[in-house]
């Protein structure tokens, strides 16, 4: 089987990006060719066909330099890139795949691409990895107050500029605003023959927001082979991994540790925030921030903790970080909120903690720290969950049903 996959960094970046790259070693590795469309970054992996790539936009630059040009140029880019277009045809004859499968593609490839494949009739599905479909701002949050949001139920999507959702700016909200405007007009939802949901959660909001029922599929993330290999000793500390923002709980973290000294926690990540910068400055002696931390080096650290903290203030899809300390036969304590509570699953895999309750997390991590035995339990049913559902042969089962499906449609 030929599959195209399509996803904005074609570099390792996010959960995007992991997941797509792990899926196509998954299928190559058993017999099938894959090929990819990206945008040109100078981070990117090596690939045949990125002379095809769609040109490096950088809308944080954009957004520093706001004017009516850049509003304009920001809108004729974001929203329906005629260069993508023109260049994912010319992919399309070199390639000819039988598939085509969309993972992130908004604003910097747009859906304008999905044009382009129906012309040919080919089977297009898109893995939702964000809220993009039902929420401007892709995360069900306003940006300036880090509260969850869902007044833009019901194509309400002036909301986003009333509230100005993304980033606090009356530019980039009314861009993201027109641009939900615009994919409904055209009948975005209805454009690809399916959409897999990493989680529960996000299917039902989609299920929610009037998207057919045979359109969505509950599909979760894959997870690679040697994520289940490391297995360590427990040293008993904490471990937060994640980007270092705000609606990651960082400061709820940090705040918890203060009030809980007998705590140990080790912080990995890369800095996303400028506030987060001088509280790393500041950090009581039972937390320790080792910096970005990736490959083997991660994986010893998550097998070595006693379990894994994850208390997001937002509705989380289905976090890597959460899944990968499944593998590992790590307990999570998270926040009791989106895909994070239908994967830890209270006292079974882990512990829930109503979000942005520092005192709910002390306890928790105290619980942890106490009942060595009991959380091991919940390690250990976390790893059998993850191999029930996150390994790579059943999801190679359950995406070859997916694609085999399409295709027999035709």
């Amino acid at each position: 089987m030929n599959i195209l996959f399509v996803n904005t960094r074609h570099y390792y970046g996010g959960g995007d990006s992991t997941y797509t790259f792990n899926l196509a070693e998954l299928l190559k590795r058993n017999g099938h060719q894959i090929s990819f469309f990206a945008m040109k970054d100078q981070k990117n992996l090596y690939d045949i066909n990125e002379d095809l790539f769609v040109s490096h936009i950088d809308f944080k630059d954009m957004n520093r330099n706001k004017s009516f040009v850049t509003g304009l140029r920001v809108a004729s880019r974001a929203i329906y890139s005629v260069e993508a277009r023109k260049k994912f045809s010319v992919a399309l004859e070199r390639i000819n795949p039988d598939i085509v499968h969309l993972h992130n593609i908004h604003c910097h490839i747009t859906p304008s691409i999905i044009f382009e494949a129906k012309k040919r009739k080919l089977p297009v599905v898109w893995t939702l990895h964000d809220y993009k479909m039902i929420c401007p701002n892709a995360s069900f949050l306003v940006d300036t107050t880090h509260k969850i949001c869902e007044a833009c139920g019901n194509c309400k999507y002036y909301q986003t500029i009333l509230k100005r959702c993304k980033k606090g700016s009356l530019l980039a909200s009314t861009m993201a605003c027109l641009e939900a405007y615009f994919h409904r007009i055209i009948g975005l939802r209805n454009l690809p023959d399916l959409f897999l949901a990493p989680s529960s959660f996000l299917m039902n909001k989609l299920l929610q927001r009037g998207f057919w029922p045979k359109k969505v599929i509950h599909l979760p993330l894959l997870l690679p082979d040697k994520m289940f290999e490391c297995q360590g000793e427990d040293l008993g500390y904490f471990l937060f991994f994640a980007r270092l923002e705000h609606i990651k709980g960082i400061f709820q973290l940090i705040e918890a540790c203060h009030k809980a000294p007998e705590i140990t926690v080790k912080i990995a990540g890369r800095l996303e925030d400028d506030r987060v910068k001088i509280l790393l400055k500041t950090l009581p002696k039972n937390v320790e921030y080792l910096g970005m931390q990736q490959g083997d080096t991660l994986r010893n650290l998550i097998s070595s903790a006693r379990a894994i903290v994850l208390p997001s203030l937002w509705y989380e899809n289905q976090p890597f970080s959460i899944t990968e300390a499944f593998a590992a036969g790590k307990p999570v304590i998270a926040s009791d909120l989106g895909g994070m509570k239908e994967l830890v699953e209270n006292f079974q895999r882990g512990i829930l903690v109503a979000p942005g309750d520092t005192e709910g997390l002390v306890k928790a991590m105290n619980w942890m720290k106490e009942h060595s035995t009991e959380a091991r339990a919940m390690g250990e049913r976390a790893r059998e969950y993850a191999l029930r559902e996150h390994s790579g042969k059943k999801h190679y089962e359950r995406i070859m049903l997916i694609y085999r499906g399409l295709l027999d449609s035709d």
